[in-house]
Parts: C-alpha cells; structure tokens; sequence
C-alpha cells in the first residue's frame, strides 16, 4: 500500500464549496426580480401617481437603468419582453386617479409582495439545507473517512508484514533463538517460577472469614450437606483452574521456542481480524461517503426545482398583476386605449412554458457543476472498485444503480444466464462448490467495473454458482425474509394452500419491495429450470431447497439446548413448494377488456384456443378430424407394429444417450432462455397410493444407514479448480429406471458408519482476507 499523500496534494472540499452554491444565485436574480424592478416599478408609481408626468418620467428613467444591469444581452424572457413595454408607457401617462391607485395596490403590488416573502422564505430554508449538506459531507470526507482509509491501509500493511515475517528464512540465515528467548524472557510473559505459587493459592475464598461470627455456623447448620458440596467443589474447581495455567505458564516459558510460534500465530491472527474489520469500517465509510452525496444530490435536485416553480409561479403572478394592471389604465384612461390595448399584446404573449423551458436549458449545466465526482473504495490488490455490490441490501443498490419494476441486479442476471446456457446438465450445480480463491478474484472483478463485466466461456459454472450464493449470503436483508416458524406453519398447511392457489403465499411476495420481487421470482424460476433437468444434474426440489432455503429466507437462530432434539421433527417444504409451484406463484393471471366474441356458426368448426404467443403448455389438443363417411371412404389397411419390447435396444428406450461435443456446444449456444417447466406432480408427505411411498429427505435419513453404499456419480474437474461439496447431500446415480435415494441396508449394530473420503478443497491465491 502506498504511504498517505501529503494534506497539500489533495484537492479541497472547502474550494468546491465555495465555487459552487446551487441554486441559491439563481433565486437571487428572480427575487431581484420582484423586488427591484416589479414592486420597486409599482410602489415608486403609487407614490408618484400624484405627480402626474414628471414623477412617471423620473419613474421611467430609473427603471430603465436598473433593467439595463438585470437584463442579460441575450433574448429576453416573455415575462421581461412585456415588462419593457409598459415602462415605455408610462412616459406618455399623463394622468392618474385616485380610484387607480386604490387597485394598483390591491391587484399589483399585494401579490407579489406575497409572492416575494414566500420565495424568500424558501431561498433561505434551500441555502440553510444546502449549506448543512455541504457541510457534512466535506467534514466526513476530509476529516473521517481519511482515518479509516489510513487505518486500513496500516492494517494491510501489518498484514502483509506478519505474511513477510512468517515466510521460512534462508538456509545461511540463523535460527531465531536469541530473539525467541528474548521474547520469553519479557517480564509480561515470564510467569513461572516464584509468580506460579501465588496463582494457586485460594486467596478467594478469604472473604468468608471476615463474615460474621454468627451467620456462618447457622448458614452451614441449616444445610451441612449442599454447604460442604458446593464448598468442596468450587475448591477443587479453583485447584484444577491453577493447574492449568500453571501447565500453560510452563509451556510458555518452555525453552523450546514453542511458546513464540504461538505467539506469532496469534499476532498473524489477530492482524488479519483487525484488518478485516478496518476493511469492514473503510467499506462503510465510503458507501456513507455515497449516502451524504446523495442526499446532498437530492437537496441540490429539490433546490432546483423549487426554483423552476418559482420562476413558473412569478411568471403566472405577474402575468396576472400585469392583465389587472393593463385593465385598469384602460378603465382609467380612456385617452390612452390605443396605448393600453398595445401593452397588452405583449402581455398576452408571456407564456410561463418558454420562460420556464429557457431557465431549465441552464439548470443540467449548473447541476452537473454542483454535485462532487464520487470517491471510490480501494482494495489493497484490485485497486478502485466503482461498485459495491457484495454486502449491500438490494434496495440501496436499486437507488443507485436507477432500477426500474421488474429490473433485477446485475450478477443475478448474468449468473442465471451463464448456469442456464452452460451449466444446467452439470452434476451437482449449487450443491458442489467453486473454487475459493476464482470466487474472490470473480467477486474482485465484478466490483472494479460492474458494467463492463460479463463470464467467459472459460468460467466455471460451479465458482458461477458459488459466486450467486454468495451474494444472496451477504445481503443485509434475505431475498424474501419468512421466518422458520411461519415456514413451519406454512408446511402444516400446505395442503390448504395448494388448495387456494397459494393465494397467502403470493399475498406476502406482493408486499415485497420491486426489486425484491422480481430477484426472487428470477431465482425461483431458473431453480424450476434446473429441477427440469435433475435427471442430469442430480439436483432435485429437494436438495435445492436444503441449499437456497437459508440463503432466500434468511438464517435463523438455532434453538436452545432443551430444543436441539426437535430439530430432526421440523419439516420446512417452503422453499420446495416454490420451485415446484413456480408458475403457479409468479405468473399473474390474465384479464381480458375486450368485448366477448360473438357465438360460432353452427357449420363452422369450433376454432381452439391455443394461447398467445408468451404462452406455455405442456401439451397440445389434438387437431379436429373430420371423419369421412364409412361407406365412401376406403378402408385402411396398412397393419399396426406389435408393441416394443421392454429389453429393446432402440435407441429411443435408452435412458441416457451420447450425445457429441458439437451438437452439445450447438444447442447452449442457441438455447440462451430455457422455457419455465410445467409443475411436477405434488409429492405427499407421508405416504402415496398403493403403497408407494415418497423418498425421505436428507435430514430424516437415519444416522445407521451405510454411507458407503451410496454410488457418488464422477465428474470431470473443470479448468483446473478443485471443488467442495456443500451440506446438501448428493441424489444418487439413476440405474435401469429405478430410483434408489438412499440405501435400504443399515449399518449392523456395532460397527459406525463409514464416510466416504473427500479431497479438501485447493486454496490459492495471495489475498490476505481469504
């Protein structure tokens, strides 16, 4: 990591406050607008009515300076074009009565008086909220989040230090034994000897003996038994207690050099936590960094368009002012309505919509200006990440990233898309792990550049996966948060909701946020694609429900101790009933507006409904035959095959073909959306129809079975990356048609259950956090 910049090379937070004030100029200029020319205009008039023409020529030449400093040199508003024709009047007013000056002030100045303190009311609440903003956002940008990027930089750098210092020394180099004995020799480490008696002692039990003379012997009458107990074991608790630490007192001070590997162990240890956690607080103190531009963003947004309905609102009003004004000279002077009629055309062409179109052409410009470049996070070896994706809830990043209904995350899309095309045949998808160290580097990547990111052929479908549980892992808030005991009830009545269409069920999804809604629903329905092929990937309802049932719901806490025996009892079908119901569930019914359809002619065929073109169905009605009269029809001869035997050979009765590498290459590459599959058949709960009874789950399978029966299926590793395998246990191999979940031998009594060996996972990779 590089050492902190000098506070000279940085740019200030202070100087962009300063060069940048908002829309606070702006209102001046509006308001200067009321004040110095409108009301100035009319009241200077009240005063100067009596005066006749001299007082209006002195009027006229001082609103014509103070015009000629507002107006820029451009073209003028509709607003300010009128208003340059009713000070060119006023020179050749001549005349003025007492019953004008009564409406001038009425119809005139009042209201834009009102308007007046009304706007400045707002410019000062908008410049006291904008100012607050800038304020907080340049205070924790220069003063807060430096210390934690400093502090974990220096966190990174002790880690990288520990890593430096735990690397194996050269042949040539000496053993550390002088600094080890050193070290062991430190006053704070060197226990033994003489200090270790005075650890034994039973120093506290000493307050017993300063109680009263009394109390003791009657306490130890009333039971002499429990008192003697208690007493005995807590002094040969205290007894083994001061064992121990001595044995570890004498292990410390061992001369062996043991005691310092332990040591530099657990300092390792301990860097690496608190680098994790001054990554942690560095992670946040950005996003809080985002929060406070945001919300300084909004208060700029909001600045502006109180100033577009400013402007709007005194156009209107002195648009009004102006008509009432024009109407009144006319009354009033009935010598001067040519003169009057012409004032008014150019007040009927004040149009607030090309004022207000005029003053928004500038409002991007200033806007852009206003709000601050956003500072990114660094990661110690990725470098400036523009995105943080992983550990953020799903609405923050809805808010920044501008998510429409129905729009889901990113790495959601692409993760489905890639399992879709590549990864929906391969054994054990979500249920066998990626690679740790591809999964950070994927993870790492995708939050440097999110939008130019995409997975490359040459990605591993299982780090693929791995990467989507990892993301719903880490959110702040689950997917669709349902707690076990409301899963739990769910599965007591989950005949009655099958019933009802799950109509509470789908009740609860509505009530989620947008972007919540349509994640889950994109989730469940490619899980409902991978159930489609589980006849080659192995992975059924089941065995995804145990693997996605934490992750969509959130984690639960696990019961006390006096409940862990219930915990083989529970029977949580919520997420199974999901995958398997999905198009029950997320498919909204359709409503038709148009008129019904007239009845069909009693000649014509009956036409069948087959849907629109979004519709699915599994099956197609067969087509209408019109059948031929038997006397003039000929009569069909050709003979019928003899049924297929069940021992045939054909190709069309083997459960598995081969297909080539091409053709499989060929279909992922056009088959980019696999259809939703229709609904399987409800499995029951305990026991079907004749006998047949649906396979256990994984966590009622009895703890005797021989693991060693079990057929694991072999795959070929992929591109070099070494796989683990989750909770959920693997479905067995299909052999001859015949479903065997589990076996039905149990381990004789006696003997444990012998687990198959499994490799442990490879671990790659330089990144001190993994």
């Amino acid at each position: 990591m590089d050492q902190q910049q000098p506070a000279s090379s940085r740019s200030s937070f202070s100087d962009y406050q300063s060069a940048v004030q908002g829309p606070t100029p702006l209102f001046d200029v509006q308001l200067r607008y009321l004040s110095d020319s409108y009301l100035s205009f009319f009241q200077e008039r009240k005063r100067i009515e009596e005066a006749y023409v001299e007082s209006l020529k002195r009027l006229h030449r001082k609103i014509r300076s103070v015009d000629s400093q507002l107006d820029d040199r451009g073209d003028l508003s509709t607003v300010r074009s009128a208003w340059q024709e009713i000070v060119e009047n006023v020179e050749r007013e001549s005349q003025a009565r007492q019953a004008f000056l009564g409406t001038l002030s009425t119809d005139v100045i009042n209201p834009l008086t009102a308007l007046k303190d009304t706007q400045e009311r707002t410019r000062k609440r908008i410049k006291e909220d904008i100012k607050e903003s800038t304020a907080a956002y340049t205070e924790y940008a220069e003063a807060v989040l430096p210390k934690l990027k400093y502090r974990y930089a220096k966190k990174f750098s002790e880690v990288e230090d520990q890593k430096r210092a735990n690397a194996p020394l050269p042949p040539t180099s000496p053993p550390p034994a002088a600094d080890g004995a050193s070290y062991m020799n430190h006053p704070k480490y060197n226990n033994g000897g003489p200090s270790r008696p005075s650890v034994a002692g039973p120093q506290p039990l000493r307050a017993l003996d300063r109680r009263p003379s009394g109390s003791g012997p009657s306490a130890r009458n009333r039971s002499p038994s429990s008192g003697t107990a208690f007493s005995d074991l807590a002094h040969h608790g205290k007894k083994q207690f001061n064992q121990i630490i001595g044995g570890l007192l004498d292990k410390r001070g061992a001369p062996d050099g043991l005691g310092s590997r332990e040591n530099q162990a657990l300092r390792t240890v301990r860097a690496k936590r608190e680098a994790d956690e001054a990554d942690k607080d560095y992670r946040k103190g950005v996003h809080w960094l985002e929060t406070l531009r945001l919300r300084r963003t909004k208060i700029l947004e909001g600045g502006y368009k109180s100033l577009e309905m400013f402007v709007e609102e005194s156009a209107i009003v002195v648009k009004r002012a102006l008509e009432r004004y024009s109407d009144n000279l006319t009354a009033t002077y009935t010598t001067q309505t040519q003169l009057s009629s012409h004032v008014r055309t150019f007040v009927d062409r004040i149009s607030p919509e090309k004022d207000l179109l005029k003053v928004k052409s500038n409002i991007p410009r200033s806007l852009a200006s206003a709000i601050p470049d956003p500072i990114l996070y660094e990661h110690g070896q990725v470098g400036s990440c523009n995105d943080l994706i992983f550990g953020f809830s799903l609405v923050d990043y809805s808010t920044s990233k501008g998510l429409q209904d129905g729009e889901i995350p990113k790495i959601v899309k692409i993760c489905i898309d890639s399992i879709d095309q590549r990864g929906l045949e391969s054994e054990g998808i979500y249920r066998v792990s990626g690679r740790h160290a591809v999964i950070h580097a994927l993870q790492h990547d995708l939050e440097k550049d999110e939008m130019d990111f995409e997975f490359t052929p040459k990605d591993d479908v299982y780090a693929i996966a791995s990467l989507l549980k990892l993301y719903l892992r880490e959110l702040p808030e689950p997917v669709f948060k349902f707690a076990l005991q409301d899963r739990m009830h769910h599965t007591e009545e989950r005949v009655e909701h099958q019933a009802n269409n799950f109509v509470l069920l789908r009740s609860k999804i509505r009530r989620l946020p947008a972007v919540h809604q349509a994640t889950l629903k994109a989730i469940i329905e490619h899980l409902a694609r991978v159930v489609a092929h589980s006849e080659k990937n192995k992975m059924d309802p089941k065995n995804l429900a145990i693997v996605f049932g934490g992750v969509i719901f959130g984690e639960d806490d696990m019961p006390k101790a006096g409940d862990l025996l219930s915990v083989q009892t529970w029977k949580d079908t919520l997420m199974e009933d999901l995958i398997v119901n999905a198009s029950r569930i997320f498919d909204e019914p359709t409503v038709h507006h148009s008129p019904p359809l007239p009845p069909t002619p009693a000649t014509d065929p009956v036409p069948l409904y087959y849907g629109s073109k979004n519709t699915m169905v599994a099956n197609m009605p067969p087509n209408p035959v019109n059948q031929p009269d038997a006397a003039g029809s000929p009569q069909d001869f050709t003979p019928r095959l003899p049924p297929r035997p069940t021992s045939s050979i054909h190709p069309s009765s083997r459960t598995y073909s081969n297909t080539s590498p091409r053709k499989e290459q060929r279909t992922a590459d056009t088959l980019y959306q696999p259809p939703l599959p229709p609904p399987p058949p409800l499995l029951a709960t305990d026991s079907q129809p004749g006998g047949m009874s649906a396979p256990p789950s994984p966590t009622a399978v009895n703890s005797n079975l021989d693991l060693a029966t079990i057929t694991v299926p072999s795959r070929e590793a992929s591109s070099g990356s070494d796989r683990s395998v989750d909770n959920p246990p693997k479905t067995p191999s299909v052999q001859q048609h015949k479903m065997v979940p589990f076996p039905v031998t149990a381990t004789p009594e006696g003997v444990s259950p012998v687990k198959p060996s499994q490799a442990q996972p490879g671990f790659e990779g330089n990144d001190p956090f993994i």
